[in-house]
């Protein structure tokens, strides 16, 4: 019944919106399901709850929970796999521990994530009902002064293992994770904490803005204009060869050593992706590419900034010179299919490439590619693994 009304006020606020939803007659959440397909009624439920202030507060305290502290996201390794995964708690649970270590979990603190079935929910018809998934962001009041006994890495060591968990770098725990769907909700949290906490006056009037608790939205108090979230779109190109025998792999200035990826840039104002991954190509690398199309690839990426990367493939001429941007890149060349498939095996036995060389002579070798969660890592085994034409 709950997630009926639920999708009755979805309805209406579809239809100010110009969306067509029809409520079935004699409404229950098995007859709601059986109008309508999973993915949909997921979707417009997510949908309701993203615009509904009051149904945010209130899944609020029944809700799971995933964290992260400076930057930091709360995961567990699995001692003989060594997957990482996101910790998931209850509200009760995640509150009680936090407040041990003088935090607080509100909605102020925290973003809307998803709604994910549950056994721990079920309508009368026994079918598995939907619990809400939010996220927290906090931030430590204070770093210690220089030379004090008190170190924060070490008191966020003990919070972690009081969570059943480990604190991981953002960028890290992105790149190692396996589940896509954990990837997506981690880069939501940081990319919507992060606007919400930044962006707190009108660039029209100045006036205080209210945010929405789902935080995809902000309204100024004032002048009423609305804001939302917004990400930077990025292009990524594999670029291979005509014979598509060769790709060129590139390495950015100040990255892990060993390590070669693909050429990436941010989009600019009045231009397509297509021609953003041309233009970077040339930029880059100073080469023109012959054809570019894009692929059915994207990932979200909320470092530095949130930006959405969409994945490209270029051909471009061996024959042509290489000339590298010194501002950007350390190199960039050409690999054979069988030196790429060497190091994408070596990435993916070694997620936190452990054994990067140490030696600075060893730093421009292709010992490894992006590791599973970068979308540069799909482009890349995607090329390895097709059969060549």
């Amino acid at each position: 019944r709950r997630s009926c009304a639920l999708l009755a006020s979805a309805a209406t606020a579809a239809s100010r919106s110009g969306l067509l939803m029809q409520k079935p007659r004699g409404c229950t959440m098995k007859s709601a399901r059986r109008a309508l397909s999973e993915y949909v009624f997921h979707t417009r439920m997510m949908d309701y709850y993203a615009q509904n202030d009051t149904a945010v507060a209130n899944e609020f305290h029944r809700a799971r929970f995933i964290l992260i502290l400076d930057r930091k996201a709360l995961v567990s390794v699995d001692k003989e796999t060594g997957e990482t995964k996101l910790v998931e708690m209850g509200h009760d649970e995640l509150r009680s521990c936090l407040q041990e270590w003088g935090f607080e979990l509100s909605l102020e603190n925290s973003v809307f994530l998803d709604l994910q079935k549950s056994e721990r929910r079920r309508t009368k018809e026994g079918v598995l009902d939907y619990e809400g998934v939010f996220g927290a962001a906090l931030q430590s009041a204070a770093t210690p002064p220089a030379g004090s006994p008190v170190s924060i890495d070490a008191i966020r060591e003990e919070m972690a293992a009081s969570l059943n968990g480990r604190f991981m770098d953002l960028r890290i725990a992105m790149l190692v994770m396996k589940e896509e769907q954990e990837r997506n909700r981690l880069a939501k949290l940081q990319s919507l904490s992060s606007w919400a906490a930044t962006f707190r006056r009108c660039p029209s009037c100045g006036g205080g803005l209210k945010k929405r608790e789902s935080k995809t939205m902000a309204e100024c108090a004032p002048c009423k204009k609305q804001f939302y979230p917004t990400f930077s779109p990025v292009a990524i190109t594999l670029v291979r060869d005509p014979a598509d025998t060769h790709a060129l792999l590139v390495r950015h200035r100040g990255s892990v050593p060993g390590i070669f990826t693909c050429v990436a840039g941010f989009a600019t104002s009045g231009e397509s992706l297509h021609e953003c991954a041309k233009r970077e190509l040339a930029e880059e690398v100073g080469l023109e590419a012959s054809s570019i199309r894009q692929l059915d690839c994207s990932q979200p990426w909320p470092m530095p900034y949130s930006s959405l990367m969409v994945g490209y493939e270029a051909v471009a001429s061996m024959d042509d010179k290489v000339q590298v941007c010194p501002d950007e890149l350390e190199m960039a060349r050409w690999f054979s299919r069988s030196e790429v498939a060497d190091a994408l095996r070596r990435t993916e036995a070694d997620l936190h490439l452990k054994g990067r060389p140490r030696e600075k002579e060893r730093w421009n070798e292709l010992v490894y590619v992006p590791p599973q969660g970068a979308i540069a890592h799909q482009l890349i085994k995607q090329w390895v693994e097709r059969k060549k034409k």
